[in-house]
């Protein structure tokens, strides 16, 4: 017999029914039906009744933890978001081919032509420098930069912002023998120069007639070593730069007449040049390097929120603990009166997913507001817009962990009230003893870490 039952049978009157005790254990849960819980969260519902104390540390853990884990998911996925919308933009076109050393060949640009609007970009890194000696008889100020030379069609999609506001044509077309360009504004303050003034590169002097405020491809090109120096492909051969074994990557962006056929476009073109070397892209990966840096940089944060979650659940479990050693009368007396361990672990359960529920909703609220507050911070800064939006599966996962995180630092605290004798649970007030719940619980606690 156990020791639950001893107690109810002492407190049972002499001669009472014994159908009546069996109904009394069933009425406070022993059976563990739909009514057990029922009797639970009455129970649970009334120690609600007097406030958060001592709940304060576990809500600030739960909401911190899941908030910075929907936080980082949400935020990922509107940047992820904003490229796949300005992936025409960002990439130049509905298809790019890029090929290193060499042009690509007039069999491939007339299959490419057949199938939409082909525009050539090449691309390299050169210096550039004033072209007046200065007192020691040496050149200006050097820069290096990344030149930048395009062909009329560029940019198929999107729109070059320039300052003044100039058609692009105008600014790098050649007058009274030199070339125009357009560059970033940083460029002007390294190299001293003003708007208007000469700057070389290579054998070739370029006016700079304007500086670039936007670059609607900029995203795509990644990884850059200096500011752009944009010229027209015409003044490329002036520079004296394209030698034999130069390292310059030359890029044909195709806007298709029938954006729909992308797919179907981008297979034939491997089945009719399967040996042309060539690096292809599309809209739907329109900044690889872009891309796998944001994947893993949310890995890293992820990984870095769930360790703040985990470091918040010592507090959660800590908070728990403080809270049930405060509870230790009432549970003492609810098990003298009759009720069953099972009454007592659920009752206090419920309490406790009921205020997770309160935190990790908090913390959800605050992740999901996170891509429209960088949305509105960051703007177009990135050469990109973040799309605020709501992301549900990033916001499911925070909320996942922070209940995953709730039960498993909380279960031992549980276990040890609902294992516990009322008689030690009286006697734990003066003189505390070490239990250890059953292995049951310590198997289940060990499954939720795993998870």
């Amino acid at each position: 017999m156990s020791t639950d039952s001893q107690i109810g049978g002492r407190l049972a009157r002499p001669g009472a029914p014994t159908q009546r005790a069996d109904q009394q254990r069933g009425s406070t849960g022993g059976a563990g039906g739909a009514g057990a819980w029922g009797l639970a969260w009455r129970l649970a519902r009334r120690e609600l009744r007097g406030g958060l104390k001592g709940f304060r540390i576990f809500l600030a853990c739960l909401i911190l933890g899941v908030a910075a884990i929907a936080a980082v998911g949400s935020v990922s996925q509107s940047m992820l978001s904003g490229l796949q919308e300005d992936g025409q933009a960002i990439l130049g076109g509905d298809i790019s081919l890029r090929l290193v050393h060499r042009e690509a060949s007039d069999a491939q640009l007339a299959w490419l032509d057949q199938r939409g609007t082909i525009s050539r970009t090449s691309e390299m890194r050169a210096m550039a420098h004033g072209p007046t000696p200065n007192e020691n008889g040496a050149q200006g100020r050097r820069v290096l930069v990344e030149l930048k030379a395009v062909d009329d069609f560029y940019p198929l999609y999107g729109q070059v912002g320039l300052e003044p506001a100039v058609a692009l044509d105008d600014a790098l077309a050649k007058q009274d023998g030199v070339w125009g360009a357009v560059v970033d504004p940083g460029l002007l303050n390294r190299l001293k120069v003003p708007l208007g003034g000469i700057v070389r590169v290579g054998e070739a002097d370029f006016r700079i007639a304007a500086t670039m405020e936007w670059e609607p491809d900029k995203a795509s090109r990644g990884f850059t070593l200096g500011p752009t120096f944009l010229v027209a492909a015409a003044s490329l051969p002036d520079t004296g730069l394209v030698q034999p074994g130069s390292l310059i990557r030359y890029y044909y962006r195709v806007a298709l007449d029938d954006p729909t056929g992308l797919e179907s476009v981008r297979a034939d073109l491997v089945e009719a040049f399967p040996n042309a070397g060539w690096r292809i892209n599309d809209t739907r990966n329109a900044a690889p390097q872009v891309t796998r840096f944001i994947d893993r940089l949310t890995l890293f944060l992820t990984l870095v929120g769930l360790s703040a979650l985990l470091v918040g659940g010592v507090g959660i479990g800590n908070a728990v603990r403080s809270y049930l050693d405060g509870k230790v009368a009432t549970i003492a007396t609810l098990k003298c009166l009759g009720a069953p361990g099972t009454l007592i672990f659920r009752t206090y359960l419920l309490q406790i997913l009921f205020l997770a529920g309160i935190g990790i909703l908090i913390g959800v609220a605050l992740g999901a507001t996170s891509p429209y507050l960088v949305a509105w911070l960051m703007g177009d800064s990135l050469g990109w817009e973040a799309v605020g939006g709501f992301y549900p599966l990033s916001l499911l996962l925070a909320a996942v962990f922070g209940v995953l995180i709730a039960i498993t630092f909380s279960l031992w605290p549980l276990a040890k009230a609902q294992a516990v004798a009322p008689a030690s649970l009286f006697r734990d007030l003066i003189s505390p003893i070490l239990t250890r719940p059953r292995a049951a619980v310590i198997a289940v606690i060990a499954a939720l870490c795993l998870v």
